[in-house]
């Protein structure tokens, strides 16, 4: 984990931490130069509140108890952002289920780390800007024309 990019974003991930929501864990960051901020876990996290309806962008992890699978994935969905997430189960059968419901543009499954120079990386919704990496990055920068010369007649 590294510094956050400047003092106005450390400020703007630090709000989330006035939002009501339980402080279950703070770890520590260290000292000195650089946009620190300690890795936060809330629990329990009522959808409702920002830090589950935002982008935080930065080391906080909401907690938001549910009580079955489908309860799971209409909470995940609930959101006008997409830009990744993480299944984390024992049960296959399970994961690409909820990994086929879930609107994300890059999904892990016991990992949270997605994203890889040679697939494609981007949210659905109101979440990222395309697709970056891999090789649908250059669909982004390009504009295709397909052009016919007969040169028999």
């Amino acid at each position: 984990m590294g510094p956050l990019i400047s003092q106005a974003q450390r400020e703007s991930v630090s709000s989330f931490l006035d939002d009501g929501a339980p402080l279950a864990f703070r770890g520590s960051a260290p000292d000195g130069k650089g946009f620190w901020f300690a890795p936060t876990v809330l629990a329990p996290v009522r959808p409702e509140q920002r830090v589950a309806r935002e982008e935080v962008f930065g080391p906080i992890a909401a907690v938001i108890p549910f009580a079955d699978e489908a309860e799971a994935v209409r909470l995940a969905n609930d959101s006008i952002y997409g830009l990744s997430g993480s299944i984390w189960t024992r049960d296959g059968a399970r994961a690409l289920r909820v990994a086929r419901a879930v609107e994300t543009g890059v999904l892990s499954i016991n990992s949270n780390t997605s994203v890889r120079v040679g697939t494609p990386f981007g949210g659905f919704k109101q979440s990222g800007y395309g697709r970056e990496l891999g090789p649908h990055a250059l669909d982004a920068y390009t504009e295709t024309k397909t052009i016919f010369y007969a040169t028999k007649r």
